[in-house]
């Protein structure tokens, strides 16, 4: 009867315990119609001048405190290197960002609104006149006409020991890189 009685409480236990929690931060950008179809794959999509374009980033804060999120964004192209676990796309210049605080559990929606102003050539590259969330952006990066542009959306997160933000989030152990790539044609 001993026996049954551990093994009945051990049962319980564990059926009645919290699975242990890895903090995280998740996110991922939607269109307007809430959907991510053809953003991350290679084929893109084809942006024309002057189209508006309406997304929005949803930052879900899941570790266990208030958080300082910002999000970076940078225009790429095919032979752009891309971020990573650990480090961030420095050699692709950043064209803009945003941050937001979001209390633990919750989903922060945060807009980015853009449209091509106008292609220019330069060198034999497509270069292009921007407008994100209302600012004039010159892009310090062409691509060849006919190939696509990329962005590349990182998060980073403030550090309070460091005094400024830094590339992903802190993970057990180590820094997570956390990031986001959306390819375009300009048409």
């Amino acid at each position: 009867m001993a026996s049954f009685s551990l093994i009945y409480s051990s049962i319980t236990y564990y059926a009645l315990s919290k699975a242990p929690s890895q903090p995280f931060i998740a996110w991922g950008v939607f269109s307007p119609s809430e959907t991510l179809s053809n953003y991350f794959s290679g084929v893109g999509m084809n942006v024309t001048t002057h189209k508006i374009l309406t997304w929005h980033f949803e930052v879900t804060n899941q570790m266990g405190s208030i958080q300082y999120v910002g999000v970076v964004y940078r225009l790429g192209n095919s032979t752009s290197n891309n971020p990573n676990a650990t480090a961030p796309a420095s050699a692709t210049p950043q064209i803009g960002n945003t941050s937001r605080f979001i209390p633990n559990g919750q989903t922060a929606a945060i807009n980015f609104t853009w449209s091509i102003n106008s292609e220019n050539q330069a060198g034999g590259l497509v270069v292009l006149n921007m407008t994100i969330n209302g600012q004039q952006v010159f892009s310090p990066i062409g691509s060849v006409k006919g190939l696509k542009f990329r962005f590349f959306f990182e998060l980073w997160t403030y550090d309070l020991a460091a005094n400024s933000f830094l590339y992903g989030y802190e993970g057990p152990g180590s820094r997570i890189g956390n990031w986001l790539q959306i390819w375009f044609n300009a048409a």
